[in-house]
């Protein structure tokens, strides 16, 4: 992944590579499914393509799960990102 991906845009790439994983999809199977390419799948997993809602809304629908769970997750995933280094630096300085 880029050094300066979005920090948001890397949490729902390794949101959708876990749930792809989990579906037992292959980035081609998913791609095919999704009616994408899988060259495609692979740039969504590895930052270095943003996807539109709409694109989104599909892989979602295909890995049978609702878009609102994975951005949802994908915060969280930022949002304890940002804690674990708070509480690194806090650590750091006492």
């Amino acid at each position: 992944m880029t050094d300066h991906a979005d920090p948001l845009l890397t949490a729902f790439a390794a949101v959708l590579r876990r749930h792809r994983r989990a579906a037992g999809f292959t980035q081609e199977g998913l791609a095919h499914e999704v009616g994408l390419s899988p060259r495609y799948i692979s740039l969504l997993e590895t930052c270095r393509h943003q996807p539109t809602l709409g694109t989104m809304a599909d892989i979602a629908d295909v890995l049978g799960l609702p878009l609102a769970q994975m951005i949802a997750e994908a915060e969280a995933e930022v949002e304890g990102e940002r804690l674990s280094s708070d509480a690194s630096g806090r650590a750091a300085t006492n």
